[in-house]
This record gives structure tokens, C-alpha cells and sequence, in this order.
């Protein structure tokens, strides 16, 4: 078990292998929780839960044509060789 320090604005340090065991990041934000005698820290979720209706039509735009579910896949495909090959230009320059 790690021991911290409260600093005096009220601020403790969440310890590197915890951070990275639980995959925490800077500006992350948690709730407080008391339980008895225990301070819990819950990380709260990154984005707000949704449902599928607050998603439905998100992607449509009135211009676009229909697209088959072949024409679909090879469409996503050429994108992600493109995103693949700036990743992998941008890593070698």
C-alpha cells in the first residue's frame, strides 16, 4: 500500500502504478465518496452515457447518396489506409 501526503491547498499525488494500472489521466474528473470511515475516489466516465435514439442520424447528411453494406466496408477501408499511412509518415519524419 502506497502512503500519500495532503498538500496544503488540499491536494494529493494518486501514485504513478495506480495511474497507470487504472489507465487515469491528467484532467480526469472523480467524485468523492464516504463510505465509514474511508475517502473513495470513483473516476467518472468521459463522456455522458447516451442513448441509441440521441445518436440516430448522427452520421446522415441529406447529400448523401445511399451506400451498400460492400460499398460501406471498402469506403472504410481506403480510410483507414489513409490514417494508417499519415500515422506512419508522421512517426518516420
Amino acid at each position: 500500500m502506497d502512503t500519500v501526503k495532503l498538500s496544503s491547498k488540499g491536494q494529493i499525488v494518486i501514485p504513478k502504478d495506480v495511474r497507470d494500472a487504472h489507465q487515469l489521466a491528467p484532467g480526469m474528473e472523480f467524485s468523492v465518496l464516504f463510505v465509514g470511515d474511508e475517502i473513495r475516489l470513483k473516476p467518472l466516465p468521459m463522456y455522458a452515457p447516451s442513448t441509441v435514439a440521441q445518436g440516430a442520424g448522427l452520421l446522415a447528411k441529406a447529400r448523401r447518396k445511399p451506400m451498400s453494406e460492400e460499398e460501406t466496408a471498402l469506403a472504410i477501408g481506403d480510410l483507414l489506409k489513409q490514417t494508417d499511412a499519415a500515422t506512419n509518415s508522421a512517426s518516420r519524419g
